[in-house]
């Protein structure tokens, strides 16, 4: 919850937001003509629960969640959502822990097997979460083979995934083709997200090189459903931000060629980060000055609006209006 207040500015965020208007539909027309004929339905992930209206609108299929408990606390509070969201797949981010994990990823499995809500567990920010381990190439990656070896020990079927970003797939930091064959095949789900509005390579070709590292997995294809202004700039090695028009428009392209690829079957699912579809302006990430600057908050909120109406009329046009 947004506990600070803010001066209100009527007439100026009037214009912002008629002109919001203005240029999501026209994203809507160019990203709608793409996607008739895919296959969307119950093929939607969001970051956390929406309202009941929006998860009707969205068709969707499954929650993401992160968190750091103990796994018997993980495991209750995934089925707790998975009713609350009116869904039967939990996609499940828990965090690295040389310590911890080799007992946890064990309970995780056993656990799993009275916790059917739970599809997945695996790690958010892929990358970074294994620099924190501090450990030389060849001891994280028999690490993470161990890991993915004791996790699928009790249950077999548990998927694993994780979190990469466009720009890590070609890291001389972390090479991930360097790590240990075993492990990279027994990764399911790599949830593909770009850092930037304008990254280098098309989606496509990102997901491409994804599946090359790891030959056996599904791409998730990570998609902003909110205003990233202030969060970074708007392509690699230049400090300008995107302007309100390239953030909807861009934020249309990408949801348009991911559309697509998840029709061809290029990609499994449709993620969207963060959640609170239909409760836009309680995201509790918002109070964090560099998600959004508090001046910027009322605009912040109404790109993302108009970025989630590019989202509901695109789907409409190709599922009809959600029923009941």
């Amino acid at each position: 919850m947004l506990s600070m207040s803010r001066k209100k500015h009527a007439p100026v965020f009037q214009i912002i937001s008629s002109r919001i208007v203005a240029i999501a539909c026209a994203a809507i027309l160019l990203t709608g003509q793409a996607v008739r004929g895919g296959q969307v339905s119950n093929k939607v992930i969001t970051w956390g629960g929406n309202t009941p209206e929006w998860n009707r609108a969205l068709h969707l299929g499954a929650v993401r969640l992160g968190c750091s408990d103990p796994p018997s606390s993980c495991m209750d509070y995934s089925q707790q959502i998975a009713k609350s969201q009116n869904i039967d797949k939990i996609f499940l981010s828990v965090l690295l822990s040389a310590e911890r994990t080799p007992v946890y990823v064990r309970e995780y499995s056993r656990l799993s097997l009275s916790h059917p809500a739970v599809y997945e567990i695996g790690i958010d920010d892929f990358v970074s979460q294994c620099d924190k381990l501090n450990m030389t190439l060849p001891a994280l990656s028999a690490f993470l083979t161990q890991m993915t070896h004791d996790l699928k020990g009790t249950n077999p079927k548990l998927n694993f995934g994780i979190t990469v970003y466009e720009d890590e797939l070609n890291s001389d930091h972390l090479p991930l083709a360097d790590l240990d064959e075993q492990f990279r095949k027994n990764v399911d789900f790599v949830h593909l997200y770009p850092h930037y509005r304008q990254e280098k390579l098309s989606f496509s070709a990102a997901a491409q090189q994804a599946l090359k590292i790891f030959p056996q997995a599904k791409i998730i294809a990570g998609v902003y459903a909110y205003d990233r202004r202030d969060y970074l700039p708007c392509t690699r090695g230049n400090s300008t931000p995107c302007t309100n028009d390239q953030e909807i428009n861009l934020f249309a392209q990408s949801l348009k060629e991911r559309l697509a690829m998840l029709g061809s079957g290029e990609v499994q699912w449709i993620e969207f980060y963060p959640g609170s579809f239909g409760d836009e302006a309680k995201w509790p990430n918002w109070t964090a000055p560099r998600i959004c600057r508090p001046e910027r908050f009322q605009e912040c909120v109404n790109n993302t609006i108009a970025m989630r109406e590019i989202v509901r009329k695109t789907l409409n046009s190709q599922y009809g209006p959600p029923q009941g």
